[in-house]
């Protein structure tokens, strides 16, 4: 029989475990850029090996990114599942495909399930989405209304997977609010789509739901076509970068 001897933690696996428990803590939220690495090696205790190793342990995990010529950024408060990986490496269109499938279902669901609390709430986060202007605020407050549309489905499985869906759903929404393809016209559609949803899940109607839902998300999905009309050809990737 072969027995490995137990060694004590080395400064690597320290250095990772406080990195991890400043990043999950809060005190270095998503989007923070880290101390350069004299001053980490200095705030760690570690030699700059050390707290370069520890780096990159972070970046494999997909909470950190390195962005050349810049630093190290924050992108997760956790490390990164293999399902988010994946969705870091696919391209918008394939994750747009993902959102219509969901949402599709989600919004006939919910139109048979809703309650009074989730008409409620989904009247007031449309208001929110109208009343937004900036494109941040605006991408925040669109996957906000959606996610409440698949909490009103009442299925616990599809609500796990959609806020498992949530950090690309949120990187995809800000980047096709800023596509400069969109026009005026196409944007005031997606608001009246938005109204049509929310007002046919109030309805009890599934069928006008489903329609709403497609007018929504159908016409940008074809502008994301053009831009990979192979399915194997990734669009504009949402991360601005693989992981």
């Amino acid at each position: 029989m072969s027995v490995r001897a137990v060694h004590h933690t080395s400064r690597v696996e320290k250095a990772v475990a406080e990195l991890r428990r400043l990043i999950g803590d809060g005190e270095w939220p998503v989007g923070t850029k880290l101390p350069g690495e004299v001053e980490l090696s200095r705030l760690l205790g570690v030699g700059r090996s050390t707290s370069r190793e520890a780096v990159r342990a972070l970046i494999a995990d997909g909470q950190l990114r390195a962005q050349h010529g810049s630093g190290t950024y924050v992108v997760s408060a956790t490390p990164v599942s293999e399902f988010d990986r994946t969705l870091r490496r696919s391209g918008v269109a394939d994750v747009y495909e993902v959102r219509v499938a969901l949402e599709v279902e989600a919004g006939r669901l919910a139109a048979l399930r809703r309650t009074p609390d989730d008409i409620a709430a989904l009247r007031a986060a449309l208001a929110a989405r109208d009343a937004a202007s900036t494109g941040p605020e605006l991408a925040e407050a669109d996957v906000e209304l959606h996610r409440l549309v698949v909490r009103a489905a009442h299925n616990p499985v599809l609500d796990e997977v959609f806020t498992t869906f949530l950090g690309a759903l949120r990187a995809t929404a800000a980047s096709v609010i800023a596509d400069d393809r969109r026009s005026p016209d196409q944007d005031d559609r997606t608001a009246d789509a938005h109204r049509a949803l929310v007002q046919a899940i109030v309805d009890g109607d599934p069928d006008a739901a489903v329609a709403a839902t497609r007018q929504n998300l159908d016409p940008t999905l074809a502008i994301l076509y053009e831009t990979a009309p192979d399915p194997q050809t990734p669009a504009n990737h949402p991360f601005g970068g693989s992981t």
